[in-house]
This record gives structure tokens, C-alpha cells and sequence, in this order.
């Protein structure tokens, strides 16, 4: 398997290259985007920052990839996720996520759930939106870690400490609007839950 490989201002860098670092502090936060070179011509990417600079898939391109590249996604539709885009999962930005859910994500003890509204005009017809079940919300917060790919040098090295870091990045930038009222986070200081029914 071709080692991923980004073309930066006229140059080509293989993903582990000690110099990626640098070449992609050059460009960060200009015009300029390095390109994927899993495929003949190259797929422009956006440069993300956290610890270090991270190169990141463009929104919709999942698909322009080769299947072997870390960046591959089958197209929305091919996927449980795909019925959900742009209603119970809407992408404002790359790192800017927001994902609808159909459960509270907390409850005070004692609480109960409030009963749904009444329905004014029975004859007015309401399509309800799509929301994510709980399994839903973690499919896509392990697909955005990439824990639903496979890393030799990830092998034995998958226990509950490096789950929650991943998870824990992963889930940077998804705000969470809950069906009922209530305040709670996924990863604790990582995702904003916000509600809105």
C-alpha cells in the first residue's frame, strides 16, 4: 500500500516526512491548500491546527479519493450516515459540526420527560426531521476519530485511555442540539450539548 503523499508549494511530502510540519506552517491560514496525491492530478485538502498541524479531507470529496487512502469516504448515501446529512448531521464547516439528536442528553433525577406539544391544525402536516439515535451519535464520532479504518501501527494499542483522546479530538467543534430540554457534553470539554426542540 503508497504511503499518503501532499504536494505543498511545489514539493512533495510522504505523511511521516519530518519537514510536513513546517511546509504546512508556511501555507496555514493562506489561500493556498496542499493537495492529496492518492490520485493522478491531486485533491485539495485544509490544513487543521491542534497540537500540531493536521491534514484534513475538504468537505463532499471523501468519495475523490483513492480507496485505499486514509481520506477515502464511500459517498453519503453509501453509508448509515448518509441519510442523516444535512438534517440530524449539518456541517457548517470543516471543524464546525452540528448533529441533532433524538434523546435528552441529560436528565435531572426526579425529572421527567415533558410531554410533546399539542397539535394545533390536524390538518396541517409536519415532516419530522431526521435525528441521531445514541448509536448514531457514537458511529460518528468513531468515523471522525477514524477508528472505523485499520492501522497496523494501531495494533494492540487500542485500550480505553487512547479511545478517549481520539474520541475526545474527534468530537472538537460538534455542537449537539438534544429533542428535549437539557445541558450535558459528550467528551467532557468537547463537545457543546445545546438543546432545541
Amino acid at each position: 500500500m503508497e504511503l499518503t503523499r501532499y504536494f505543498i508549494k511545489g514539493r512533495t511530502y510522504p505523511a511521516a516526512d519530518p519537514g510536513l510540519q513546517d511546509a504546512l506552517a508556511q501555507v496555514y491560514g493562506s489561500p493556498e491548500r496542499p493537495r492529496c496525491l492518492c490520485v493522478s492530478g491531486g485533491i485539495e485538502m485544509y490544513i487543521a491546527r491542534h497540537a500540531e498541524y493536521i491534514v484534513k479531507r475538504m468537505p463532499d470529496t471523501g468519495n475523490l479519493h483513492h480507496p485505499t487512502c486514509p481520506s477515502f469516504e464511500p459517498e453519503p448515501g453509501m453509508s448509515g450516515l448518509g441519510e442523516l446529512v444535512g438534517e440530524a448531521i449539518i456541517e457548517h464547516s470543516p471543524d464546525q459540526v452540528e448533529v441533532r439528536t433524538d434523546f435528552a442528553m441529560s436528565r435531572l433525577p426526579g425529572k421527567t420527560v415533558p410531554p410533546g406539544e399539542a397539535v394545533i391544525d390536524p390538518a396541517e402536516v409536519h415532516a419530522p426531521r431526521k435525528r441521531m439515535s445514541l448509536r448514531a451519535l457514537l458511529h460518528f464520532l468513531f468515523e471522525r476519530a477514524g477508528f472505523n479504518r485499520w492501522y497496523p501501527a494501531m495494533e494492540g494499542r487500542r485500550n480505553q485511555g487512547v479511545l478517549h483522546k481520539y474520541l475526545s479530538e474527534a468530537a472538537r467543534g460538534v455542537t449537539v442540539k438534544g429533542s428535549i430540554a437539557g445541558r450535558a457534553a459528550v467528551c467532557p470539554g468537547a463537545v457543546q450539548g445545546r438543546t432545541q426542540g
